[in-house]
């Protein structure tokens, strides 16, 4: 078992910015544990590491596909595993670094049971079904009735996440629930000691968002999407639902202005960021650092960096434990 240090918390948080902190103290490399930064040419709106910051410190899992293609979780985690695993016998220490908490959440769980390989027939077959809310709603009904642990977990607006889960059971013939529990248990192959961003103020959070997409489309997210779109690089596909993307392709088509564009940008990032805090408020083995004092004011990114070097020495030494178990 390996170790590796996890950086996560919801966009705008300022992962980028304490991975590459840490990552520059403890001889490591990063690895993106983003479900969007694996798309080339989705750099603005994914808001990937700059050329600069890459040069800097060594990134990997990011820009090997093209927005076309899909990617699986249980893809991600082979690759991140073995991404994990040559860092370490660099030398050097693997930190992960991202928001997107089904990548992370698989890398650190144990061998006992893995859940198959996404089947892209089967969710095609099942979303070209799906014509009215009340089908979307059925669907829902079918996974409380074989899985209702997941089902209490997953939206059932959130269809991906439904039809996963069904894909799973059909597939196995055990819930996803179950599967998640037997994956606690047992070997692991890598150790995830994870830190955790977290905001005391959820409305400076949400000003940050704000502030980030402004900046995104100053940078030139318009042109981005554009160019992609062109190419036929986003007519369908997970890409093409990302956010920042799809909604300037609402606008590129004629469905809303781009100041709508924009300000549905806003708050589909808000409500992102709020699920996101949701999800890793759940992660109980995490440290957490604030980026907010209760006076209102930032944390500084040194002040940052001091907390998770002290998270950092705690988490080696439980590894140290663990190992030793």
């Amino acid at each position: 078992m390996i170790f590796a240090l996890a950086i996560t918390g919801p966009t705008a948080s300022g992962k980028t910015a304490l991975s590459l902190g840490l990552a520059d103290r403890l001889s490591a490399e990063i690895i993106s544990c983003d479900s969007m930064q694996i798309y080339r040419g989705m750099d603005i709106g994914t808001a990937k590491a700059t050329a600069a910051e890459r040069a800097q410190i060594p990134h990997h899992l990011i820009d090997f596909l093209s927005p076309t293609e899909s990617y699986s979780v249980e893809s991600y985690r082979t690759s991140a595993i073995s991404c994990a695993r040559e860092i370490t016998e660099r030398g050097r220490l693997p930190i992960f670094v991202g928001g997107t908490g089904l990548y992370i959440d698989s890398v650190g769980r144990c061998n006992a049971q893995d859940a198959p390989e996404s089947d892209p027939e089967y969710r095609e077959k099942i979303l070209a079904s799906l014509k009215t809310e009340e089908d979307i709603t059925a669907l829902w009904e079918r996974l409380r009735s074989v899985d209702p642990e997941s089902a209490e977990k997953i939206h059932k607006n959130n269809v991906k996440r439904v039809i996963r889960a069904l894909e799973i059971y059909d597939s196995t013939g055990k819930p996803k629930s179950v599967l998640d529990k037997e994956s606690l248990s047992g070997e692991r192959e890598v150790f995830v000691g994870m830190i955790t961003i977290d905001f005391l103020d959820r409305e400076l959070l949400y000003k940050r968002v704000d502030t980030r997409v402004d900046m995104m489309m100053e940078e030139g997210l318009l042109s981005e999407v554009e160019a992609l779109y062109r190419e036929g690089l986003l007519s369908s596909g997970t890409a093409s639902a990302a956010i920042g993307y799809k909604e300037i392709i609402e606008y590129i088509e004629g469905r809303c202005s781009l100041d709508e564009a924009i300000d549905e940008i806003k708050l589909a990032s808000r409500r992102y960021a709020k699920r996101q805090l949701t999800w890793f408020r759940h992660e109980k083995d995490a440290r957490v650092i604030y980026a907010d004092r209760p006076d209102g004011g930032m944390k500084s990114a040194e002040e940052m960096i001091g907390e998770a070097m002290a998270h950092y020495d705690d988490l080696r030494r439980e590894y140290e434990i663990t190992k030793g178990d």
